[in-house]
């Protein structure tokens, strides 16, 4: 297949910048990309190394722009919305209604999510089904279920994502159970949570041994571990214990800014979950998590200031408010002062240098998997075109959506 017209990144595409080039793509990877458009049938006859283009599947992308697929580093595939809490009584409905809700990613152009847990480490199996082809959905990289102290009843709906252990051995029990299950990555929460009501975010509720625990054990198996971090208490430990990506780190000092630098910690912003709808909590979540956004994009933007290497994550679900708007993208522009370029590379480049998969994906250069988006816009300008939809997604080779 031969994308071709595509105006091309130079940040994106290995140095190539072109407003009219091609990209060809067989099977499932990309094998050529040029800064010119691929000659037509008519073209050919003075052009000898040209094969028959009629044998090609060619398409005229007339003159938009082609970057990675994006990817999303938090995310969950059930709990989020609510997805997942009518199916607790039987594991095939979650399987299924999990699967359903993870094929929504790629209608924003998201073709690799990282699931930071899930119901009954579902989204294991929905891996698993997308790896060999028996769904239309993201890759995922997956935890299973996040490690997390006891925080509440383990009957709580909320409770069905998260493994719970207290003290050292039973965090590398846990641990080790979680990557037995499937696990790419570990998961820990570190500090209280702002989506219960009874959990305080500030509040460190993970030991500093514990969290090391996890980090030991993660190292041994060749995983990481991502921290949940509100508090900027929990940043630090989570930090000063090895951990690889630090989430949210809504409530983080200056000094412990300084010492993520130092610590090459990178940070997975999720601005848009504190994105606040009008409705009849409106108040609630005003007071809540106003001053954490407040202080979270100061914070974000001393970091971008800084030149932190920072990731992209919502914490949000696909097909809610704030992914079908862009929300994440707007928050970061608006809110934080980052430029519209840097943003585009935190969703495509960082986030696969982040996540270690930089090898398959982020890019678009000969060798790397055909996970590839058309854009209406220059997003590397105006990120806003970023808000909506994509004109084409493929993945792994395919057109899987096409407006």
């Amino acid at each position: 297949m031969i994308l071709n017209h595509v105006r091309l990144i130079r940040e994106l595409s290995s140095g190539i910048s072109t407003e009219s080039g091609f990209v060809r793509v067989e099977k499932d990877m990309i094998t050529e990309v040029s800064d010119r458009p691929y000659p037509l049938a008519d073209e050919t006859a003075v052009n000898t190394n040209i094969g028959n283009t009629e044998d090609i599947d060619m398409v005229d992308c007339k003159g938009k722009t082609l970057i990675p697929g994006l990817i999303d580093l938090h995310t969950h595939i059930t709990v989020l919305n609510q997805v997942g809490f009518n199916c607790l009584h039987s594991d095939m409905e979650l399987l299924t209604t999990a699967a359903e809700h993870a094929a929504h990613y790629l209608d924003m152009g998201f073709t690799t999510i990282r699931d930071c847990g899930s119901i009954h480490r579902v989204a294991n199996e929905v891996k698993h089904m997308a790896q060999i082809g028996l769904i239309e959905a993201p890759d995922l990289i997956t935890c299973g279920r996040a490690v997390m102290p006891t925080e509440g009843s383990e009957d709580h709906i909320m409770a069905q994502h998260v493994h719970f252990a207290d003290t050292v051995d039973e965090v590398r029990k846990a641990a080790r159970q979680e990557i037995a299950e499937g696990a790419d990555f570990l998961k820990v929460f570190t500090s209280g949570a702002a989506a219960v009501a009874t959990s305080v975010p500030e509040q460190s509720i993970m030991f500093p041994e514990e969290i090391r625990a996890a980090v030991e054990t993660a190292e041994r198996k060749g995983r990481y571990v991502a921290a949940h971090c509100h508090g900027d208490n929990a940043v630090r430990n989570s930090i000063l214990a090895g951990v690889r990506t630090i989430e949210h780190a809504t409530l983080i000092s200056d000094e412990t800014l300084e010492l993520a630098a130092v610590q090459g910690a990178y940070l997975i912003p999720t601005l848009a979950v504190m994105h606040i709808s009008d409705g009849p909590r409106k108040d609630y979540w005003e007071k809540r998590l106003g001053p954490m956004f407040r202080h979270c994009t100061e914070k974000m933007a001393k970091a971008y200031e800084m030149g932190l290497y920072l990731g992209f994550g919502t914490d949000c679900a696909a097909g809610d408010f704030c992914y079908d708007n862009g929300i994440e993208f707007r928050f970061r522009r608006e809110n934080c002062g980052m430029k519209d370029l840097d943003i585009l590379l935190q969703c495509t480049r960082n986030n696969a240098v982040i996540a270690g998969i930089e090898d398959r994906v982020g890019m678009i250069r000969k060798g790397m998997s055909a996970d590839l988006i058309l854009v209406d816009g220059k997003p590397d300008l105006d990120i806003r075109c970023m808000y909506h939809r994509p004109k084409l997604v493929m993945k792994r080779g395919k057109i899987v959506r096409r407006m």
